[in-house]
């Protein structure tokens, strides 16, 4: 079999992992390539370490998550909270893109809580048409086949729920998904518990960052069981035992998605 090429292009190191981590353990394990670009360096995110020193930090915390699916890393040096869907950065995403050559990009919705991610979801949707356009960026040799588009998930209603057009079991692979967001210690047991009132005790580090990863593909899970009930009348035979999952929306603004394309994905151990 061919590999497969999976880009995930991410405002921030760790939104992949909280994003897709179970869908980037799928795709290593099953020998294909995983590359995770991140637009900014996530200097904002952290409540005592300055900005320099945090972008350090971070970039290690990601080398190291990413060592663990065996996935390409690339950090834009973009300030964290200030990232926007420029002409001159999407010229950059353009050339980023097509040196990966990807089969399947995932990105954010532009619907989202956060700017950057909803900076970075605009750029991709920005770059997607002209990654075939020769004249734009003509260092990058133009894509022949336009990669296939999925939104991660969220929760969020404005202007509208996201789809769940692709549902991803996840449920064998939430060890090696905590074992990557584990490496995010600065954000998993240090900013995320302070913009929460929690103080996360070494000793209690597991289980608290467990009760607090498992509460979305759990959701996700269930949500995707509903949505397959109603649709059909009773519950799918491939949900009736679905713990947890990731779900991918299909953005028009790509190429053609077939699930049957990436049917390795959702294969049990």
């Amino acid at each position: 079999m061919q590999k497969k090429k999976l880009l995930f292009v991410a405002a921030h190191p760790d939104d992949a992992e909280f994003c897709a981590g179970g869908l980037l353990s799928a795709w290593h394990k099953a020998g294909h390539s995983v590359k995770i670009l991140c637009l900014t360096n996530g200097d904002a995110g952290h409540h005592q370490t300055k900005p320099a020193e945090l972008a350090i930090r971070r970039a290690e915390e990601a080398r190291l998550s990413a060592e663990i699916v065996g996935a390409a890393l690339e950090i834009w040096p973009q300030a964290d909270g200030e990232l926007t869907a420029s002409i001159d950065l999407r010229k950059k995403l353009i050339g980023s893109i097509r040196a990966f050559a990807p089969d399947l990009i995932i990105t954010h919705r532009v619907a989202d809580y956060h700017p950057d991610h909803r900076a970075a979801g605009q750029l991709v949707q920005d770059s997607a048409y002209l990654l075939q356009v020769p004249a734009i960026v003509p260092e990058h040799a133009a894509m022949q086949q336009m990669p296939a588009i999925l939104l991660a998930y969220d929760r969020f209603q404005d202007p509208r729920p996201h789809r769940l057009d692709w549902v991803v079991d996840s449920t064998d692979h939430i060890d090696t998904v905590l074992s990557m967001l584990a490496c995010h210690q600065t954000q998993v047991f240090e900013w995320l518990p302070q913009i929460m009132g929690k103080t996360v005790n070494a000793e209690d580090k597991a289980t608290w960052l467990r009760k607090f990863y498992l509460a979305k593909p759990r959701a996700v899970a269930k949500a995707a069981t509903q949505a397959q009930k109603n649709k059909t009348g009773q519950q799918s035979n491939d949900l009736t035992d679905l713990a947890f999952a990731e779900a991918f929306e299909v953005s028009e603004y790509g190429g053609r998605f077939d699930p049957s394309d990436f049917n390795f994905v959702n294969k049990k151990n």
